[in-house]
């Protein structure tokens, strides 16, 4: 088990590093795209027919490469009103439910994205002409990256820190309520 912990464990870093890379390029390339519209259109008046679409497209990608970042580094959110029960000795159980849970939704999410990536692959965006199924395949891509990040978090620290929010683990560095 520590053998797959370790291969694991390597393999999330490599994703992790290429996910942050990917997330800055992207947002680079929104920017450089936004900038150029603005300036073809109202500079020299001639707009890019196909920015915007390019431009959503970027943003899809970043929206749920960035999902699955934010879960990776615990940046998401939990209901707070929840979080001391959770805490609590006799109801750490519910850690264990609330993470088989969430990794129930992603696996039958992940089913649908499937299912939604093959029905777009025949269809074409109107402006840049490109297959559809590059636009909607950011869904199932985050996903399986969440999956990834959930499964290590998990085998690493255990069930508590995987759906642990930013607000929670400030309020206990601080040394608020246990």
């Amino acid at each position: 088990m520590h053998t797959f912990r370790t291969i694991f464990g390597r393999l999330d870093d490599a994703v992790s590093a290429a996910e942050d890379l990917f997330i800055i390029a992207l947002h680079g390339g929104i920017a450089v795209m936004v900038i150029a519209a603005v300036v073809l259109r109202y500079v020299f008046n001639n707009p890019l027919t196909w920015g915007e679409e390019l431009i959503v497209a970027l943003l899809t990608w970043m929206v749920f490469l960035g999902a699955a970042a934010a879960t990776r580094s615990q940046m998401h959110i939990r209901i707070d009103a929840l979080a001391p029960v959770f805490r609590m000795r006799q109801f750490s159980w519910l850690n264990v439910v609330t993470v088989l849970i969430g990794l129930t939704i992603i696996v039958v999410m992940l089913f649908g994205c499937y299912d939604q990536v093959l029905q777009e692959l025949v269809v074409d965006s109107p402006m840049m002409g490109v297959s559809k199924a590059w636009f909607v395949a950011a869904m199932p891509v985050g996903l399986l990256l969440m999956l990834i990040h959930i499964v290590r978090t998990w085998m690493d620290k255990g069930a508590a820190p995987v759906f642990r929010g930013e607000t929670e683990t400030l309020v206990e560095k601080e040394g608020g309520v246990q």
